[in-house]
This record gives C-alpha cells, sequence and structure tokens, in this order.
C-alpha cells in the first residue's frame, strides 16, 4: 500500500512539474508577444486576440455538459474493470462533440461575417480582426475533437504525458509565430492562425497516443445508447452551469470593456490580465495534477488516501500558487514600466492586484473544487457559481453607468464575491461530502493568508533593501524573494516529519 502511495505521490509530483513547464513556455510567449503586438499594431489588437478566445468559451457551454464528466464516468468504470460501459461513454462523447462541431461551424461563419455588429472594431482593420476570430474559432473545433482522445491521459494518471505533447507544441507554436513575424506583413490574426495549425496537427498525436495506453478504447456505434448521453448531460449540466457563472464573473470582462467603455481600455484589461490568467492556468494545472489519482481512490472507496491526498495537495498549492501570486503584485509596477513602457504601469499593476485578490485565502484549497467533480456533487456547487456571476454581473453594471470607475469595478467585483463564496460555501460544502466537520478547511485558508503574507512581507523588503533598476534588477530581486519565501513557507507548512521525510529522500538521492 505503501509503495502504491508513494508511486502516486510521484507521478502526482512529474504531472505538476511538467504542468509548470509548458505552462512557462506559453508564459514566455505571451511576455515576448504582447509588447511586439501593441507596440506594432496597437493596444486594442492585444484585446481583441483575448476578446475571440472569451467568446469561444462562450460556445464551449454547449459541448461542456457532455465532455466535463466523460473522463470521470470513464475512468471510474475502468478502475471497476467495467470495459463494456467505458465504450459506452466514449462512444456517447465522440458522438456528441462530432454533431455540437457540425453545429457550431455556421454559426462560427455567421458570426465571422458579421462581426462588426457584435462587437466595436473601432480604428483596428476589420478583416485582420475577422481573420482573427475565424482562427480561433477552428481552432476550438479542432481542440474539441482532440480533447476525445486526450482522455485516456486522464485515465492512466498520465497527465504529464499530455504535458510534455503541449510543452512541445508551445516551443513550435513560439517558432512558427517568430517565423512568419519576421517574415510576413504584421497582421494580428497570425496568432490564431498559428494556435489553429497546431491544433489540427496535434490531432493525430492524441490518437496515437490513446491507442499505446488504451488500445480497445474505440468509437463503436453499437455501444451508442442514448441513455449514456442523458447520463452524461445529467450530471455535466452542471458544469455547465457553472462555466456560466464563471464566464458571468470573469468572461465578460473584455466585452464589457469593449462594448461600455472602449477597445483601448480592452486593450489596457487584456495587458493587465496576462499574468492573473497565467496563474488561473498554474492553478489549473495543480487540479488537474491531483485529479486522477483522487477519482481513481474515490473509485475505490479509499477515504483516507482522499483526504491525505487533499491535504498533501493543499499545502504544495499553497507553496506554489502564493509565490508567483504575491511576488508578481509587489513588482508588478517595476515590471509594466519596463515589460509595457508606452502604458501607465500604475493602472495595470492595479488591475493585475484586482485580479489576482480572489487567490490570497484560496492558494491552498482552490484544490477542493475536484471534490465536487469526483463525487458528482455539481448541482449546489454550480447554481451558487451562477448566483455569484448575477450578482457581479449586475454590480458591475451599475458602477459602469454611475461611477467612473470603468475597469477597475470590472476586475475588482469579481474578485471580491469570488472571496465570500469561497469562504461561505465552497470550503464547507466540500468538507459535508467528505463527510467531515464543517469547518474543517478553514485552517488550510489560514495557511494560504500566511503564506502570501510571508511573501508580501519578504518581498517588499527586499525591494526596499535593494532598489536595483533595470531587467537584470528586476530579476535578481525576485529570484531572491521566491528563494527566502520557499525556504520560509515549507518550513512553516510541513510539520518535522514530512521535513524529515522530505530531506531523508534528498540524501538517499
Amino acid at each position: 500500500m505503501q509503495r502504491c502511495n508513494d508511486q502516486t505521490k510521484l507521478i502526482n509530483t512529474i504531472n505538476i512539474i511538467t504542468g509548470i513547464a509548458t505552462m512557462i513556455i506559453q508564459l514566455m510567449v505571451s511576455f515576448f508577444l504582447s509588447p511586439f503586438i501593441v507596440e506594432n499594431i496597437g493596444e486594442a489588437a492585444n484585446g481583441f486576440t483575448q476578446l475571440a478566445n472569451n467568446i469561444v468559451s462562450y460556445a464551449t457551454l454547449i459541448s461542456l455538459a457532455f465532455n466535463s464528466m466523460a473522463s470521470r464516468f470513464i475512468s471510474v468504470n475502468f478502475h471497476k474493470g467495467n470495459n463494456e460501459k467505458v465504450k459506452r461513454y466514449f462512444t456517447a462523447t465522440v458522438v456528441c462533440n462530432v454533431l455540437i462541431s457540425i453545429i457550431l461551424i455556421p454559426i462560427s461563419l455567421y458570426i465571422v461575417f458579421k462581426l462588426d455588429s457584435f462587437i466595436v472594431i473601432g480604428d483596428s482593420d476589420f478583416h485582420d480582426v475577422q481573420m482573427l476570430f475565424a482562427c480561433v474559432f477552428f481552432n476550438y473545433i479542432f481542440s474539441l475533437i482532440s480533447s476525445v482522445y486526450s482522455i485516456s491521459f486522464y485515465v492512466m494518471n498520465k497527465v504529464y504525458m499530455q504535458n510534455i505533447i503541449n510543452l512541445i507544441r508551445n516551443i513550435a507554436n513560439a517558432a512558427l509565430l517568430l517565423l512568419v513575424f519576421s517574415s510576413l506583413p504584421i497582421q494580428m490574426y497570425y496568432v490564431s492562425m498559428v494556435a489553429c495549425m497546431l491544433s489540427l496537427i496535434i490531432i493525430p498525436i492524441y490518437m496515437l497516443c490513446q491507442k499505446r495506453y488504451m488500445p480497445f478504447l474505440k468509437c463503436e456505434l453499437k455501444y451508442f445508447k442514448f441513455s449514456t448521453i442523458k447520463e452524461l448531460f445529467k450530471s455535466g449540466i452542471w458544469n455547465t452551469v457553472n462555466q456560466c457563472g464563471n464566464m458571468l464573473m470573469t468572461g465578460l470582462d473584455l466585452l464589457l470593456s469593449n462594448l461600455y467603455i472602449n477597445p483601448i481600455s480592452m486593450g489596457i484589461l487584456a495587458v493587465s490580465k496576462t499574468i492573473p490568467n497565467a496563474i488561473i492556468q498554474l492553478a489549473s494545472v495543480l487540479n488537474s495534477s491531483f485529479a486522477p489519482s483522487l477519482t481513481e481512490n474515490w473509485a475505490k472507496g479509499d477515504d483516507n488516501e482522499i483526504l491525505s491526498q487533499l491535504r498533501s495537495g493543499m499545502k504544495v498549492s499553497s507553496v506554489i500558487l502564493s509565490i508567483p501570486i504575491i511576488t508578481f503584485c509587489v513588482f508588478s509596477t517595476q515590471f509594466y514600466q519596463l515589460w509595457m513602457p508606452t502604458m501607465d504601469s500604475t493602472t495595470l499593476a492595479f488591475l493585475s492586484f484586482l485580479a489576482c485578490l480572489q487567490f490570497i485565502p484560496w492558494t491552498g484549497p482552490q484544490i477542493l473544487y475536484n471534490v465536487f467533480t469526483t463525487t458528482n456533487k455539481l448541482k449546489l456547487n454550480s447554481l451558487t457559481f451562477l448566483l455569484s456571476g448575477f450578482i457581479n454581473l449586475g454590480l458591475v453594471w451599475v458602477l459602469l453607468n454611475t461611477t467612473s470607475l470603468g475597469a477597475y469595478a470590472i476586475a475588482g467585483v469579481s474578485s471580491v464575491i469570488s472571496i465570500i463564496r469561497n469562504m461561505l460555501f465552497t470550503a464547507p460544502y466540500a468538507a459535508k461530502l467528505l463527510k467531515l466537520k464543517w469547518n474543517t478547511f478553514y485552517v488550510d485558508v489560514m495557511f494560504s493568508i500566511v503564506c502570501c503574507g510571508i511573501n508580501a512581507g519578504i518581498g517588499y523588503s527586499i525591494k526596499l533593501l535593494l532598489n536595483y533598476q533595470g531587467w537584470i534588477g528586476l530579476i535578481i530581486m525576485v529570484v531572491v524573494t521566491c528563494i527566502i519565501t520557499f525556504i520560509i513557507e515549507i518550513l512553516i507548512i510541513l510539520n518535522k516529519e514530512e521535513r524529515t521525510k522530505i530531506l531523508n529522500k534528498i540524501v538517499r538521492k
């Protein structure tokens, strides 16, 4: 049993490392690409790129109802040895995704041709923006197809293989963008065009991986049953509701800025969300890394191991998330002065802080979101998320029409509402589902706040003591802050037994 647990922890660690590496490459692409686009095409161009991706996320509401729980049902039945049900769920998922793709293609084309009827284009080149949206839409269609064949990574707990493939894809993405921007007249749609090409290429790669890991898993129409689709929809619809809430919380930010303020403000808000979005992606990487083993232990009925993995995951998440969040917030003004010298660094820094605010008490406990999917108890969580989204949209609309807060209202209100929701609902409800005391996970909230507080104190101290200038100076201050913070947080969060175990492993290695 101990050997099995150690192997699971090792796989989770590899999942995390490869996921973070993938995210870093993607962030580096954005780091160099965003200022290039702003300088050569304008602030609004960067905003349109992110707005197109946000609009695609609205389309995911259709597919999410069928796809979001497919991995969970396939994984549970696979670990229970029920391969016939595994084939039923997989076949139903493939059929649904094909039908959804067929429906979305004409809708996407209509939106592209009538784009100026839906958003404010301003001074940007209309045909360039059209091509951008067209490539983003088709990129989503290709991703929808490839997602079916990525299920085997989840079931076999080989998320790290998917991360490695995405890592290579991100490197190829950077190389191709460098090639097209250096050899062709600059257009904003190149970013989505390259992404679309790579999404198409990745489909056969995922198919080969599935053939290797789960060779018996094929789409066979003899296993197709409407009752299976109904079961997937009945469970997954709550993830759709949840995503609706998420859309109302943050997914409409750029669209609201485009319609109620102007395309320039949309571009500024888009730039300010670049790093916070990377942090959200990092949180997603951590969640996805722990989800497969959590689902496997749930299928086996191992309650003790579930709680143990949650505790371990929350400790890891508190350290990994708190350091980039707070370090970035402390040095964000200097960062934006160097990264986007033509824009107001103070405005960008404050908007970024408002976007990151929701994570301060939730860097560790964000792992608890897995509990709802694992236990297949999504309804109440999704409804509260949807309610929070409507409250956020209402408050933002009022503030945009009655105050001069502008983008600050868009960025700040959602973070405050998220904190309230997580503290009053997510933590106690997750404890209830696991048959624990309602306040069990508030100690993990405390660890998260402590980690962020330590990081802020160290960061501001380093900033006052060193006060270096330029990129090299900023990097030195950030690295020193991260190293000191990491050491101190490891000493505080881990108990004596856990620290001894880590030291022994280091000595053995």
